[in-house]
């Protein structure tokens, strides 16, 4: 019995020493000599031969998150955040772009992300190689683009123009979602237009709306002038407070 036992047991430390297990959402590209082989494990226990001096590197395997613009994210998806994007319009006009991307590296190019940048420059080529990229995108934009359909085609624009960008670094892009597009005192300037004109809109409707009171007090006055007591009066007051209670939405009291 106690050979049996000693025997499992050797048999258990060799297993332990000849092998080692790769975590869920990582891969492992092996190293001889420091240089990548080119050899990448995913997850789950692996055998090496005892007598080779094999090293490991660590990669990510799952998505991976990078959210520019907006207050710092908790949520435990985003892995990067970055500052918004200032970029310079067809039309002369600077915007401030803020946006999400999703992407996940590439196993197949494990060993050229590791010869370029290694597991310390993932970041960095990201963030890099989106600002190069929206960068350039933003020379063929103007104004139009950050509103209705033109802001669908801009953002489809740049999906497609950062797919090819990451996939030359060894990544593959899931989802791009362009958040917002700030114009600054430009967008300013246009909210200020639209709201002048719906002011001026609804201007006119209050013009109708008193032209017609004042047509209905002179009609009023008629009916109430051969008679005795106060009616015109009361009616003056309920019109008060119906236009007390217009102007506080309802959340105005109205004196008794």
């Amino acid at each position: 019995a106690g050979v049996v036992a000693a025997l499992l047991l050797g048999a258990w430390v060799t297993l332990l020493v000849t092998s080692f297990r790769v975590e869920p959402g990582t891969v492992v590209l092996l190293l001889k000599q420091g240089k990548a082989t080119g050899r990448v494990l995913g997850p789950g226990r692996h055998f090496i031969q005892p007598w080779r001096k094999a090293l490991v590197q660590v990669y990510p395997a799952r998505q991976l998150a990078l959210v520019a613009g907006g207050a710092a994210s908790t949520d435990e998806r985003v892995d990067h955040a970055d500052t918004s994007l200032r970029v310079h319009l067809g039309d002369k006009t600077f915007a401030t772009l803020s946006y999400t991307m999703r992407c996940r590296l590439d196993t197949g190019k494990v060993q050229f992300v590791h010869n370029e940048f290694g597991p310390e420059g993932i970041w960095p080529v990201l963030r890099d190689t989106s600002r190069r990229c929206l960068i350039a995108g933003a020379t063929g934009a103007s104004i139009g683009d950050a509103f209705g359909d033109g802001f669908d085609v801009l953002e489809q624009r740049f999906s497609s123009a950062l797919g090819e960008a990451l996939a030359e670094v060894g990544f593959d892009l899931e989802v791009f979602t362009l958040r917002e597009i700030d114009l600054g005192e430009t967008g300013e300037i246009i909210q200020a237009t639209l709201r002048a004109d719906a002011e001026l809109e609804l201007e006119h409707a209050l013009a109708h709306v008193r032209q017609a009171r004042l047509d209905n007090d002179v009609a009023l006055a008629e009916i109430v002038a051969g008679l005795e007591g106060d009616v015109l009066l009361r009616y003056r007051q309920l019109e008060s407070w119906r236009e007390m209670i217009r102007r506080g939405d309802g959340g105005q009291m109205v004196p008794a």
